[in-house]
């Protein structure tokens, strides 16, 4: 199994590092990616990938009742994954695709090893110190440029390989 988490692992980190690669700077968002792709497949691919591979470790490392969370989390992957088009025709099901995945995959972290959730505490410093460092008088425009979602993405995924391996 922990061959099965590496591969995912490996996919969706290398995919992002190649998209910030390849941008010169980190992306608003994961998902963002999308549009600076000249193949899209990459994106589904990556997506949709990286959650079936990552799905039998999460439902070994789950307890029993808690192992529909982890499917719920892997659904969403894939409806995100198949709906990439975020500011277009596809926004509502992308949001929807997203929304599961990061809750249900931070519950689900809840109930299996509920101290990764600390690694939330290490953001909200990020943020509060980049905020304060980089204040341009307007709340919103300040937290934009810090780019929150592609740290929430990250930590919301580190949170679930973590969970895996332990």
């Amino acid at each position: 199994m922990i061959l099965l988490v590496l591969m995912s692992f490996i996919l969706i980190a290398g995919y992002v590092f190649a998209m910030i690669k390849k941008g010169k700077e980190i992306p608003y968002s994961i998902s963002d990616t999308y549009y600076a792709l000249t193949h899209k497949f990459w994106f589904t691919l990556c997506m949709v990938g990286s959650g079936a591979l990552l799905l039998p470790a999460a439902l070994e490392a789950s307890s029993e009742n808690s192992q529909f969370l982890v499917f719920l989390s892997v659904v969403g992957m894939g409806v995100l994954g198949v709906s990439p088009n975020f500011k277009g025709s596809q926004k509502v099901s992308h949001c929807i695709g997203a929304a599961m995945s990061l809750i249900f995959s931070q519950i689900w972290v809840g109930c299996n090893a509920w101290y990764w959730l600390f690694l939330w505490v290490g953001f909200i410093a990020y943020l509060a110190i980049a905020i304060s460092e980089n204040w341009t008088g307007n709340f919103i425009a300040t937290l934009v440029k810090r780019k929150p979602m592609f740290w929430i993405e990250v930590i919301s995924l580190l949170t679930v390989y973590l969970t895996c391996l332990i």
